[in-house]
């Protein structure tokens, strides 16, 4: 694959309202795997391609950031007499608890264009059918299985479970431990990952402040963390998977583009939700810290 003339990438899913719950008050943002993963790839100089539903009580001003970030919105649909996803989030230390408020219409996908897409499904809002298809389509498909895994209860209580996610020919599947845990019966992250090579060729393992292992089958690494003070963690792993798969595309080396997931990831914590991807000393300050992650990278 020749590097450095692959930059389009398209994300699909829901962008959402976020509701988050700290010390006792409850701060409403823009969310989602396609807000982080679109905006840290275009921060990361790539051209960035959003498929989404929202409905009529989406706030005009998050389309405005998109667009101003350049990222292309306009196969963003918004419905009327829809609602926009809506999740309520509490983070306790390394736990967070979720509860999905709202869901927005599915998003039904034809032809999909882009060197590479990056399906960030949230609450179901993608069809199984339809990610076959892709994936049969598309050589570069990246997989952030997370809102198929979720769950919710009477009380709209999130849980993950576990489901199949055989989809012949994946590329990259990019998962944390814990969804990880659930797709593969497994508790050890080597193992996880092994196991989840059944399901693709590149893996993308987040592990919180234990850093990321990513693999591709012949070589794995164990990516560290950049030390830092952590504002937000929301949207941290999506973050990395939209910076590394930037990355990757450019310079298509595995441990290089994890170093700058993890760095990017570092920078998005230490302000609230999506506001420190829209830096502009954001990329400059991610290569920055890559650099010093990559000479901590170790291979397993």
């Amino acid at each position: 694959m020749a590097r450095g003339d692959l930059r389009s990438i398209t994300v699909i899913g829901h962008l959402t309202i976020d509701e988050i719950v700290r010390d006792g008050e409850i701060l409403e943002n823009m969310g989602g795997v396609a807000c982080y993963t679109s905006l840290a790839a275009r921060a990361m100089g790539s051209d960035v391609k959003v498929i989404s539903m929202v409905g009529e009580d989406f706030p005009e001003k998050y389309l405005k950031i998109l667009s101003n970030a350049g990222i292309d919105v306009s196969k963003i649909a918004r419905l009327v007499e829809a609602k926009t996803t809506r999740f309520r989030i509490r983070n306790i230390g390394d736990l967070r608890e979720m509860w999905l408020e709202a869901r927005a219409p599915r998003i039904e996908i034809d032809d999909v264009e882009g060197d590479a897409i990056y399906l960030g499904p949230v609450a179901r809002e993608l069809f199984i059918e339809d990610i076959k298809r892709l994936v049969s389509r598309h050589d570069r498909v990246l997989l952030d299985p997370q809102g198929l895994l979720r769950e919710s209860d009477k009380s709209n209580k999130v849980r993950l479970v576990k489901i199949d996610l055989s989809f012949p020919g994946l590329w990259a599947l990019k998962t944390s431990i814990e969804e990880g845990q659930v797709i593969t019966d497994a508790t050890e992250p080597e193992a996880i990952v092994d196991r989840l090579h059944e399901l693709a060729e590149i893996i993308l393992l987040t592990m919180g402040k234990r850093g990321a292992i990513v693999s591709d089958r012949s070589k794995k690494f164990l990516i560290p963390i950049y030390e830092t003070k952590a504002i937000d963690p929301t949207g941290a792993g999506d973050v990395f998977g939209g910076a590394f798969l930037a990355e990757f595309l450019r310079s298509g080396e595995i441990d290089w583009a994890s170093a700058v997931g993890s760095a990017a990831a570092s920078v998005a914590v230490e302000g609230h939700g999506f506001l420190p991807l829209l830096s502009k000393d954001f990329r400059r300050e991610a290569y920055k810290r890559a650099e010093l992650i990559h000479e901590r990278v170790r291979r397993i």
